[in-house]
């Protein structure tokens, strides 16, 4: 509907309304007749206040102009009014006016009178000017958290990429057997990543069977250097954002197997109790104090984590670090809701 025939509708309402409020009691040929007056003054107050008077005056802080403009076109609608009253609608209806002259109780009644439709219908058009404005900020805020989130899912480790492709390089040269289990699992990790993690939520199976192929590329990367234990219980057909679970073991693994630890130790545990969502990521780390722990704690791998985090699950979800002298243990709860 646009906006020319929505006014004509408002303005046909208004009329409708205030000639059956006034027929009550009175000659309705008279009422009809004095409404087309008055609604045409109401019409008048509101689209001086509307398109002149506010935006010129008000919107540009000319307050003491803008009093005033209302204080003449105020008086001016009330002359109108009384020069239609009394030298048309009783001439028409052959009737002669009892109020003569101007008073100023009647003045400022009528002042009232006519401004009151035009306060009425700029609140609502404010009220639902900033309803659409708080829809369309809303669509924005979205729209930019989405995109955030799209960018927080893309950053791969790309050293994993690198090492992995390495290693896969020196076993396709030597024939070897694991060749195949490693492009099949690197092809899962990437169709998982690249394409299946844009959805809004996977099955906490799906994730986990991605940090299995994962865990098994790392292995052969590590060799016996590196002890991994993993474990899963629960309900694994529970809902979850993806990326967020191999993000954390991914973290583990680049700061929990440096080239100084004799022998890197990694424990897992994913598991669902209660409808809530579990992962313990328990790893090693190295002897030495500084630039690289502080990098594990504070680094773009957890910020990339909690930021998504409080993206997709605000206030519903509990992210805690254990530093010790040894070793990092992260544990994150996420717990679920209906849309999730």
């Amino acid at each position: 509907m646009n906006k020319l025939l929505q006014h004509v509708l408002v303005w046909l309402g208004i009329y409708v309304v205030y000639t059956i409020m006034l027929s009550i009691n009175a000659d309705p040929i008279a009422v009809l007749l004095l409404n087309l007056l008055t609604v045409g003054l109401y019409m008048m107050a509101y689209y001086l206040l509307r398109n002149i008077q506010i935006p010129y005056l008000y919107d540009k802080n000319k307050i003491g102009l803008f009093v005033a403009s209302v204080a003449v076109s105020s008086v001016l609608l009330y002359a109108i009014y009384r020069l239609g009253l009394i030298y048309g609608l009783d001439g028409v209806r052959g009737l002669n006016s009892k109020i003569q002259y101007t008073l100023l109780g009647d003045y400022l009644v009528k002042a009232i009178r006519f401004y009151t439709p035009a306060m009425a219908l700029l609140a609502l058009e404010s009220y639902f000017e900033g309803k659409k404005e708080q829809i369309r900020i809303q669509r924005l805020e979205k729209e930019k958290l989405a995109n955030e989130l799209k960018f927080l899912k893309a950053q791969i480790n790309p050293h994993f990429l690198f090492n992995t492709l390495n290693n896969l390089y020196s076993y396709v040269v030597q024939e070897s057997p694991k060749a195949p289990d490693m492009i099949m699992r690197l092809s899962g990790i990437l169709d998982y990543v690249l394409y299946r993690s844009q959805q809004a939520t996977v099955l906490m199976s799906e994730e986990v069977q991605t940090i299995e192929n994962f865990l098994a590329l790392e292995k052969i990367r590590y060799g016996e250097r590196l002890e991994v234990q993993f474990q899963t219980d629960g309900d694994l057909s529970m809902p979850i954002s993806p990326l967020i679970l191999l993000s954390l073991v991914e973290n583990a693994f680049k700061h929990g197997a440096s080239g100084d630890i004799g022998q890197a130790k990694i424990r897992i545990h994913i598991f669902e109790k209660n409808k809530n969502i579990h992962c313990e990521v328990w790893n090693t780390k190295s002897k030495y104090h500084g630039e690289l722990n502080d990098a594990y704690k504070e680094g773009l791998g957890l910020s990339n984590i909690q930021r998504q985090l409080v993206l997709v699950y605000p206030q519903q979800h509990e992210l805690n670090i254990v530093d010790e002298a040894d070793s990092f243990t992260v544990n994150l709860k996420i717990q679920q809701d209906e849309k999730h």
